[in-house]
């Protein structure tokens, strides 16, 4: 084992660990949940029963009165309605008060994590930046490493080594140059990278087969920035979850190639019934029994059945177990396809 795969190995036990914490964190919270959901319910319910109390209240007074009909009354029973209507639901909207707190602390513990990788992948780049510069032989090459710098810009800065990978530049394109040290810092160093790299687009134009250094991906995990779902592609049809739920997971997937189909519970079945066509071109189906009605999971089961698609059942209301059976479905997907290529 070298200094590289120490590194490497050092990154993949950083980014296990952080993933670690983010499941034990919302397998925590879907613990705590069934409690939450009471205490929110009963905090909705003695919100709305003293209201329901002073409508009846009214209502007895208009017996009292014996006034059967009038505008008053009759909003006051619509009025009435409506209220019992929030009150049978006090544990739906508990639900989805308590899921979407839920989402929003996944969403904070997934941004953390993702920070610690790109970080981490920053001082990688910084390395494998410092390591390209250092093993050019000649003047014009040691010029053009500006180029593939420049593109790095504003990862370097975030992590306050642009001065240093700038001023390794500097000194390289000096011991190389046979006339002399004919680089120097003009203004910032970010300055001086672009008069650099400037200087090198004039070098490749005036050649024929210009030379294009670009750093080699020794320190870093890859080339580009971590992002653990750029690389999924597919379609993926859901049925089940929240509207929050499939908003989540939706922005989780955007610089990815996932096709996202998604029923939730608010729209029913009749949403389901345009969805259904999906299914049969579908290389995944999720449904998440943890947010999806009965006759919405019937429904796509039967659908799955007809398409001959077998579906993956999640049982959770939270968007880590989601992701995680997105991402799992479509690598075993994309195994098997190559396996039975090959086979």
């Amino acid at each position: 084992m070298d200094i590289n795969d120490l590194g490497n190995l050092e990154n993949s036990v950083s980014s296990l660990l952080s993933l670690a914490k983010a499941e034990l964190e919302e397998n925590r919270l879907q613990q705590q949940r069934d409690v939450q959901i009471e205490e929110k319910t009963k905090e909705i319910e003695a919100k709305l029963k003293p209201l329901l109390n002073q409508v009846q209240a009214m209502l007895k007074q208009y017996d009292a009165e014996n006034i059967k009909e009038s505008t008053g009354r009759e909003k006051l029973e619509q009025k009435a309605q409506e209220i019992r209507e929030q009150l049978e639901n006090a544990p739906l909207l508990a639900a989805q008060t308590v899921d979407r707190q839920l989402i929003l602390y996944e969403e904070r513990l997934l941004d953390e994590q993702l920070s610690e990788q790109t970080h981490q992948w920053r001082l990688a780049l910084k390395q494998d930046l410092l390591e390209t510069i250092s093993e050019q032989q000649d003047f014009f090459s040691a010029t053009d490493v500006a180029v593939a710098i420049r593109g790095y810009t504003t990862d370097l800065k975030a992590i306050d080594a642009l001065e240093e990978v700038v001023e390794a530049l500097i000194d390289r394109i000096n011991v190389l140059s046979e006339e002399g040290p004919v680089a120097r810092l003009r203004g910032t160093h970010e300055q001086t990278l672009n008069f650099i790299y400037h200087k090198a687009m004039e070098n490749r134009s005036r050649v024929e087969r210009p030379s294009e250094v670009q750093p080699r991906t020794r320190y870093r995990t890859s080339e580009k920035r971590p992002n653990p779902y750029s690389q999924l592609q597919g379609k993926v049809v859901v049925f089940g979850g929240h509207d929050r739920l499939a908003t989540a997971v939706k922005n989780r997937l955007r610089d990815s190639d996932v096709e996202l189909v998604w029923c939730t519970a608010q729209e029913g079945l009749q949403m389901a019934q345009q969805v259904e066509s999906h299914i049969y071109s579908a290389d995944l189906l999720l449904i998440i029994t943890g947010y999806a009605s009965h006759s919405l999971t019937e429904k796509a089961m039967q659908v799955a059945q007809k398409a001959e698609k077998t579906p993956e059942m999640v049982n959770t209301t939270g968007m880590t177990r989601v992701l995680e059976a997105i991402e799992l479905g479509l690598k075993t997907k994309l195994l098997a396809n190559q396996f039975s290529k090959t086979a």
